[in-house]
């Protein structure tokens, strides 16, 4: 397998890129294609039978409905017949042997009233123990119960029938043979008692019309192929359609204890069975499974069609593609080849805005360059020589001055007066570090050039007049910080604070405390009055820089914005800036800045430094 596989990489990196990229064109056309119309196929499929299932569902369940509602209506107009007075007298005088010609009558004219207003019933009986009493059929050329009874079944039968329902209605479901055919009757039984003495006294028989479900499904299924039926007892009641009845019959069993709609399907035909609880009937769907994916056939011969159109289409688009851009990359491979010959010749302009528009432009400013670069490289010589006299002149210049502070230093110690030297000390350290190039220091040089600041000022001020305390941790004086930045609000606090007062003390601290460096700058000084104190946080919020009247001055708040631009263009939300004071007790400075801010930017700015310096190598 490995010698295959390196000897395909080694023919693959020896083929020309048009055959590449046609290549692997082709085989990210046809691999998709090949899949979407699979999944394509095979999710339709599905769909469109997830979809029958659902709607058969659906169809069923309203069906279900509407006979239920059907059942309950019968029910109760069994119930409306039993509250007749005239039921009872006619039972009453046929026990006694009395005449009840007339009562028989009236019962039948109510009767009759009941079927033409209810269609859904087909005849009406009422039965004693020994003989029929009256029995009343609607105007129609159906089987009635004058028919049947008691020559297709016998009036102990459904006496039987009706006692199991114990004086509710029960619902029986029997095959009639009438000219040699089969057909199925409805009939609702029900004991009568008497409403006195609760006594059995007869049988009430409703023959039902079982067209009622024949106009149930021709209302809800319109699928002309799908077939449905009503089953009771192992008898098709109503059927509309084609069915098989004998498998129907076999799936029934199966689905006997179950609930909701239950889904069969079989080589054939694909069945669904909803149970009516109410009488242990079944509402059955059946269609073939050819005529279902009949569509689904259809489907997949337009699924190949499109799958072949598109990789036509998709092949012409691919090769036109290749030829696109293979040109514009054959023009630069015979450009650099000239470029080795030692022909710096640039590209003729094909006219393209994208990548390869963009290279080839690129590629002509290169070779533009090239050629200024090899007819200007002397001069370019002699300016660069010209450019490192000017560094080593700037470089010359603070070591001159520092030799001179040296110089003063030495004749201030050779004359015995060691303030001098003092201050000439303290201004070195100052000038070393205000000429550095860095842009940070740690804050321990920082703490050393505020210390050599007030050693300066304390000529002015006097030795006792000014303190300063210092307070810093050990781990916080390797921290980077930005130069200067102690420097003026140490600077505010002298001639703001402590001059007006004559003497004073200045605090500088330094800590680490939740992965912050706090700096905090507190002197004992005048303080700042609430309203003018008010106007200073203001300021620092909008960076204001408005100069104030000269007998404002004492108030400047210069060198605070200094410091809050600063932080906030260096260190962003990063950093927080404070100031707070109360008149004649003195004002406390502090600024927090995250650890993790601290060393990012120091990392940032010496990659910024090493990249100027690669800048200035070129």
């Amino acid at each position: 397998m490995k010698l295959i596989f390196k000897s395909f990489i080694k023919y693959y990196r020896t083929i020309s890129i048009d055959k590449k990229f046609l290549t692997i064109s082709y085989i990210q056309i046809f691999i998709p294609i090949i899949l979407i119309g699979v999944l394509s196929f095979r999710i339709s499929s599905d769909l469109i039978f997830k979809k029958y299932v659902g709607y058969t569902s659906d169809v069923i369940k309203t069906a279900r409905l509407r006979i239920v509602d059907k059942i309950n209506e019968l029910n109760s107009i069994t119930q409306d017949i039993l509250y007749q007075a005239e039921l009872y007298n006619v039972l009453d005088k046929s026990i006694k042997n009395v005449d009840y010609y007339d009562d028989v009558t009236s019962l039948t004219n109510k009767f009759r009233k009941i079927i033409l207003g209810h269609l859904d019933v087909q005849s009406i009986g009422i039965f004693t123990k020994d003989k029929k009493l009256c029995i009343v059929d609607n105007t129609s050329k159906e089987i009635g119960l004058d028919e049947i009874i008691s020559s297709q079944i016998s009036l102990e039968e459904i006496y039987k029938i009706a006692a199991k329902g114990n004086g509710k209605p029960v619902w029986y479901v029997t095959l009639l043979k009438k000219d040699k055919e089969s057909k199925a009757a409805v009939l609702i039984t029900r004991c009568i008692n008497n409403p006195k003495t609760l006594k059995f006294e007869g049988i009430l028989a409703v023959m039902v019309n079982t067209e009622l479900f024949n106009k149930t499904f021709s209302e809800l299924v319109a699928e002309k192929s799908q077939a449905i039926a009503v089953v009771g007892s192992g008898i098709f009641i109503s059927t509309k359609g084609e069915i098989n009845r004998g498998k129907i019959l076999k799936f029934m069993s199966r689905a006997k204890n179950k609930n909701g709609v239950v889904t069969y399907t079989s080589s054939e035909y694909i069945v669904n069975i909803l149970p009516i609880k109410q009488l242990d009937w079944y509402i059955v769907t059946s269609i073939p499974v050819k005529i279902l994916f009949k569509d689904i056939e259809k489907l997949r011969m337009w699924l190949i069609v499109l799958c072949f159109l598109s990789f036509v289409i998709t092949s012409a688009m691919s090769l036109m593609l290749s030829m696109d851009l293979l040109k514009p990359i054959n023009a630069i491979v015979e450009a650099t080849k000239k470029i080795r010959k030692g022909e710096y010749k640039t590209i003729e302009n094909l006219e393209r805005k994208d990548e390869l528009g963009i290279l080839i432009d690129n590629f002509n400013s290169m070779v533009v360059k090239i050629n200024h670069l090899i007819n200007s490289i002397y001069k370019e010589q002699i300016t660069r020589k010209e450019a490192e006299i000017k560094v080593l002149q700037t470089q010359l210049n603070p070591h001159f001055l520092f030799n001179i502070l040296e110089s003063i230093n030495w004749l201030a110690q050779l004359n015995g007066v060691s303030q001098i030297s003092d201050v000439v000390i303290a201004l070195s350290k100052l000038l070393e570090v205000n000429l550095k190039e860095e842009k940070f220091l740690t804050l321990e040089e920082e703490i050393k050039y505020i210390t050599s600041y007030i050693s300066i000022l304390k000529i002015n001020f006097g030795e006792e007049n000014l303190k300063l305390e210092i307070d810093v941790d050990r781990k916080a004086l390797k921290l980077r910080i930005p130069k200067l930045l102690i420097q003026p609000l140490v600077e505010n606090s002298i001639f703001h604070g402590i001059r007006p007062k004559g003497f004073g003390r200045i605090f500088v601290g330094g800590y680490i405390w939740n992965d912050k460096l706090t700096i905090i700058v507190k002197d004992d000084g005048v303080g700042i009055p609430a309203e003018k104190l008010k106007g200073i946080r203001q300021d620092l919020e909008n960076n204001s820089e408005v100069l104030l009247e000269q007998e404002e001055r004492s108030y400047t708040r210069i060198g605070l914005v200094n410091v809050v631009k600063r932080l906030k263009l260096i260190y962003g939300k990063d950093a927080d800036f404070s100031i707070e004071s109360l008149p004649q007790r003195g004002t406390t400075i502090k600024i927090e800045i995250l650890l993790d801010a601290l060393s990012r930017v120091v990392e940032e700015s010496l990659q910024e430094f090493s990249g100027e310096g690669e800048e200035n190598n070129v």
